[in-house]
C-alpha cells in the first residue's frame, strides 16, 4: 500500500501566478470565481499569503520600466 497523498493545486493561485498582467488577471479571476467582487478575491489571496508576492513583483516591475538610454544606430 502506498501512503502518498496527492494535493491538488489551487486553480486560482496557479492562474494568478502564471499571468503576466497581474491587475487584469485579478479582475478576470474575480469575475470568474468571486462574482466580480475584487474585495473577496483580495481577502482570499491574503489568507493564502500570495498577495505579498504580487506586491513585490509590482515593485520590481516599476523599477525596471525606466529606460537607461536610447539606442541609436549609425547607418
Amino acid at each position: 500500500m502506498s501512503n502518498i497523498i496527492y494535493i491538488k493545486k489551487d486553480p486560482i493561485l496557479v492562474e494568478l501566478d502564471n499571468s503576466i498582467d497581474k491587475p487584469s488577471a485579478k479582475k478576470m479571476i474575480a469575475f470568474k470565481y468571486f462574482n466580480n467582487n475584487l474585495a473577496l478575491l483580495n481577502e482570499y489571496l491574503d489568507k493564502n499569503n500570495t498577495n505579498n508576492k504580487t506586491k513585490n513583483i509590482k515593485k520590481i516591475n516599476k523599477n525596471n520600466l525606466a529606460p537607461k538610454s536610447q539606442l541609436e544606430f549609425s547607418f
